[in-house]
């Protein structure tokens, strides 16, 4: 539909310019008919029969096009000083109207620079819409970036310059077409401005950057768009390919090009703030100060807020660097860049430095909330949780129609644990402002604090908003559910369709029909939610073959985890799903050829890792045993603040390195491996392992201890617990 628009407005377009033109041509031959005919009145039927001539000619574009192929000319006699307009210059002379010897002139109007122009611009326009006609792989997405290149340069071809309105005669007074054609001289200027490929942007070479672009040629697509920006007034060019240099190349590769432009074009402010924007970017910080001096130089209270969005550097020694930088640019009060100074101090551990620099840029906007929010997270590193939150408070009355503040009042709030203060903050906000955002969070906050009735109540509110409707579906759903309304959460549940939350949403259902027994139930969920969005097929399968391995279908669940890799090869969850249901005995082969395609995929997988280290220790086999320490010790050497980093994968290693040491029978080196973390996050497989070495060591206390806690903690029977012991 959207195309459907653009084709429509294309046409709509070019007819326009069409008869624009048309009307320019006509209003041309009128005007020299009327001034022909008071010299010659013979010339009136002649230009009747033309008339006439002219309506049985072809109509529409091809008259138009057939016209533009043929220069506007007159036709003047020797013996009299009358003009014959519309036959082609080596045409069929007409005897009757001229007994004669005739000869031909082009014909001086002042207005044929003007139709040259039009002609020029129609052309671009019939291009771009001829384009959205016929063009099979045109598409809104590759005609929006050619028009607003070249809206600028079409504009340009418009442009004339202002003429001086004659003394004693009106400005809107029309001049008289002389035939003289040395009174018309043709302005340089004029034919500068149509010079369009030559020292200006080429719009064939553009449209074929687009499509190159479409059709995923990229290099040369840019190639091409670079060449093109280095031409007079190819501004909104050099935009277009500083958009596509920064999706598809290196930030150092767009900063060249950025630079390369802005220093042929030094009068274009804008290309400062980009190339200092690349340069943060790309941690070419000596040239970052450079053009930050350059920008301050202009205007030292310049909004440099967009230059600083999303060049943050993640490791200190960057940090260092830029926040060196920016102390030797020369002495200023810019807001932005104090606070970029004071964020940097404080995340370096200078907070009270922070404060002096965030406090000179409060003096100049003393209203801005992010400035403000800044000074409190600054004030967090030196003050008491009391001042700072009076602080914050402080400035909320002060701004109090700033939603922003009141959001990070609440928030601190409820990080300090006083949810209801919270909650109470978040009802006059909701009231305040009537905003979704505000709303959606004071829900949440009541289903927290078992607020049901006032969270249903939001939540019914928000639903009646097209962009929460599904945020408020889910959490009515989890409120039921808190409620044990488990037909009410389903009912909420089965309603959120949105794709980033309707996952989620599904689980969520699923979990509650098979807490209350309706496993088919729960299958037929997952099936037709597969159908619904095939794009969560695979999630849909290893949920489905779960249900059937806890209801004991194990061969069922590994049959249909197989169907849906089948139908998805490369789905990683998939596959590995998959391997895990595989017998590490039975299906050993198998398994190890899974898990190796999942490593050579993605070799830092902790997951893989550890289930392929599994496997490798329970084939008993020395060499993979010795295999599956090393990887069990990988695991373990993954920092504990890596997003990597999951506490049941290094246990789990844990137990593969103590039950090595069980089988050598080094007893307190399985202790010192699983004493501590057994504690801490007892599992049933580190406690059996634990007790074995209690055994070995003979210190019956803790095996009488750990044996209980472990039938307790597990609901594990005596019989089951001596058989798990002897298994090990």
């Amino acid at each position: 539909m959207l195309f459907s628009r653009k084709f429509d407005s294309s046409k709509a377009l070019a007819q326009r310019v069409e008869n624009r033109f048309r009307g320019a041509q006509a209003r041309l031959h009128n005007a020299v008919k009327s001034k022909s005919a008071k010299t010659n009145p013979a010339l009136n039927s002649t230009a009747a029969k033309h008339s006439k001539a002219a309506k049985r000619s072809p109509s529409g574009r091809t008259r138009l096009l057939n016209g533009l192929s043929q220069p506007f000319f007159v036709k003047r006699t020797s013996n009299t000083s009358s003009y014959d307009i519309g036959q082609p210059l080596n045409g069929p002379q007409n005897d009757r109207l001229s007994p004669t010897k005739t000869s031909y002139a082009v014909l001086p109007a002042a207005n044929s620079l003007s139709a040259r122009q039009r002609f020029l611009r129609l052309c671009i326009l019939l291009s771009l819409a001829s384009m959205a006609t016929f063009s099979v792989s045109a598409n809104a997405s590759v005609l929006d970036p050619i028009r607003r290149v070249f809206s600028p340069i079409i504009n340009i071809i418009d442009r004339k310059p202002p003429s001086e309105p004659r003394a004693g005669k009106l400005v809107t007074e029309q001049p008289a077409l002389d035939p003289d054609i040395s009174s018309h001289p043709i302005e340089e200027d004029s034919n500068t401005r149509l010079s369009l490929t030559k020292d200006r942007p080429s719009l064939l070479n553009v449209m074929n950057a687009e499509f190159l672009l479409s059709r995923g040629e990229i290099d040369q697509a840019l190639a091409l768009y670079k060449q093109e920006s280095f031409k007079q007034d190819a501004t909104s060019v050099f935009e277009r390919a500083l958009e596509l240099s920064l999706l598809y190349e290196t930030p150092r590769e767009s900063l060249d090009f950025a630079l390369k432009w802005q220093q042929q074009n030094p009068e274009h402010i804008p290309a400062l703030f980009y190339v200092a924007h690349l340069a943060l970017k790309a941690s070419d910080y000596e040239l970052t100060g450079k053009v930050l001096s350059e920008i301050l130089s202009y205007d030292s209270q310049a909004d440099l807020s967009e230059i600083l969005i999303g060049i943050y550097p993640n490791n200190e020694a960057d940090q260092r660097r830029l926040l060196e930088t920016l102390l030797r640019l020369p002495k200023h009060n810019n807001p932005s860049l104090l606070v970029m100074q004071a964020g940097l101090m404080s995340h370096l551990g200078q907070p009270d430095i922070a404060l002096v620099s965030v406090n000179r840029a409060l003096k100049s906007q003393p209203n801005n909330a992010p400035f403000i929010v800044l000074k409190a997270d600054i004030l967090k590193q030196l003050e008491p949780d009391r001042k700072v939150l009076k602080f914050v408070s402080s400035e909320r009355k002060r701004l109090k129609n700033n939603k922003t503040l009141y959001l990070y009042e609440i928030r601190y709030l409820l990080e300090l644990g006083q949810t209801q203060e919270a909650w109470d903050l978040l009802l006059v906000a909701h009231d305040l402002f009537h905003d979704e955002e505000v709303t959606l969070l004071a829900a949440l906050v009541s289903i927290d604090i078992e607020a049901y009735t006032k969270a249903d109540e939001l939540l019914s509110e928000l639903a009646s908003s097209p962009a929460y409707i599904d945020q408020a579906y889910y959490y009515l759903g989890i409120s039921a559910e808190r409620q044990h309304k488990y037909e009410r959460a389903e009912r909420f549940l089965s309603k959120v369709m949105q794709e980033n939350l309707v996952l989620k949403a599904r689980q969520k259902l699923v979990s509650i029909q098979l807490l209350q027994g309706h496993a088919d139930q729960a299958l037929a969920t997952l099936q037709q939610f597969s159908h619904q969005f095939d794009v969560y097929a695979p999630e849909s399968a290893i949920m489905q073959a779960d249900i059937l391995r806890q209801q004991g279908k194990l061969p069922e669940a590994q049959q249909l985890l197989a169907d849906a890799n089948a139908r998805a090869p490369d789905d990683t969850k998939l596959l590995f799903a998959r391997a895990q249901l595989l017998d590490n005995e039975k299906d050993t082969a198998l398994k190890h050829e899974l898990l190796d395609h999942l490593l050579l995929i993605n070799p830092e997988n902790p997951d893989y890792i550890l289930a392929l280290a599994v496997l490798l220790f329970e084939q008993g086999d020395e060499t993979e045993v010795a295999k599956s320490l090393t990887l069990a010790q990988s695991i373990l050497e993954i920092p504990f603040d890596s997003p990597m980093f999951k506490q049941n994968n290094y246990l789990a290693a844990l137990n593969i390195l103590a039950a090595d040491a069980l089988s050598k029978q080094q007893y307190q080196a399985v202790v010192e491996y699983l004493e501590g973390p057994y504690d801490i996050s007892p599992t049933l497989d580190s406690g059996i392992i634990l007790l074995r070495a209690y055994q070995g060591l003979d210190e019956q206390d803790k095996v009488l201890s750990l044996f209980n806690d472990i039938q307790q903690r597990f609901a594990v029977g005596q019989q089951d617990l001596s058989d798990r012991l002897q298994s090990y």
